[in-house]
């Protein structure tokens, strides 16, 4: 899973040319390391929680019945509250001046219609990794379910939501959008987010993947909303 590819490639501090898709990847990895190791280690906390304490397993798997009634329509709200709407709460939070939100309507409806199909499109995907993996928590199955999440599944996920981003970039216009796909599309804007991507959520998954079936996508929500944080900044800084 990644999130949304708003970024392009930029220009070098001194202006003098671009800066290569490995290198903008890289820079995001020395700017976040630090939020990402914390939300890993409260991902590994919680699941190590799950599994030595009563009370904590008692309360998740609540969590998992309410998940597992909500069906699709819980996994398109949770991901679009997550994802949409919670990067904007915070830059509303750390915007002093209350400008944060200022023209940005459509752009909100758009990434939080996005987050919600976001949701059920990992939600059906965490379905289609138990049918065709298995549901156990064991480290094989954990490591398969990781490989083909990040290495198969994301890799073209995330150039369908770099496609739409791009899409409502240049004002839903489909003849604006057709030039930018000829030459360099994935490698401009794909290939940045993947590599903090990988760094982000192929610790995520694993720890994910070690939680029976209901509780893994209770976990992905609030590790969705971490990571929209994390990218919005990496987008538009």
């Amino acid at each position: 899973m990644t999130a949304p590819a708003t970024t392009t490639t930029t220009n070098t501090a001194d202006g003098s040319g671009p800066v290569s898709p490995l290198s903008a990847g890289a820079a995001a990895l020395r700017r976040f390391w630090r939020p990402f190791l914390l939300i890993q280690s409260a991902a590994v906390a919680l699941v190590l929680a799950y599994h030595f304490s009563p009370g904590v397993r008692a309360a998740c798997e609540v969590v998992g019945v309410w998940k597992t009634a909500g069906g699709l329509p819980f996994a398109a709200v949770s991901a679009a509250l997550a994802g949409g709407l919670l990067p904007e709460i915070a830059k509303l939070v750390a915007d002093r001046g209350r400008t944060g939100l200022r023209g940005r309507g459509s752009t909100i409806a758009f990434n939080t219609a996005f987050f919600a199909l976001d949701g059920v499109v990992i939600d059906r995907f965490y379905a289609l990794a138990a049918v065709l993996f298995g549901r156990a928590a064991s480290l094989h199955t954990v490591v398969i379910k990781m490989l083909f999440d990040q290495f198969v599944f994301t890799p073209l996920w995330s150039a369908l939501i770099a496609l739409l981003f791009l899409w409502r970039q240049r004002g839903f216009s489909w003849a604006a959008t057709r030039p930018a796909l000829r030459r360099g599309f994935y490698r401009a804007r794909v290939v940045p987010l993947l590599i903090p991507n990988w760094c982000f959520w192929i610790p995520m998954v694993s720890v994910i993947y070690a939680l029976p079936g209901p509780l893994q996508f209770t976990l992905f929500v609030p590790a969705l909303g971490a990571w929209s944080l994390i990218m919005v900044f990496i987008a538009e800084g």
